[in-house]
């Protein structure tokens, strides 16, 4: 399994969007993930269609809303 990992200091609940931006037309559900105990956020990327992605993740810790972006080259969905 493909996936894009994250390291939080506590753990979390994230919602995470994606947008490819080299096709705007490809779409992808919004997940709801939750990191383990460490704060490690493992990202399942196995149904990303090739392309270029921009991953933004949101959630909240002790009352603060957060968001984060990042972007990633996807080599297509593993068969």
């Amino acid at each position: 399994m493909r996936t894009v990992t994250f390291s939080f200091d506590h753990p979390v609940a994230v919602k995470v969007f994606f947008n490819c931006i080299s096709d705007p037309q490809l779409k992808q559900d919004i997940k709801f993930l939750r990191s383990d105990e460490w704060g490690l956020l493992h990202i399942p990327i196995d149904d990303i269609p090739e392309g270029t992605w921009k991953l933004m993740l949101e959630w909240n810790y002790e009352g603060r809303d957060f968001c984060m972006e990042r972007t990633i080259e996807s080599t297509g969905a593993v068969l």
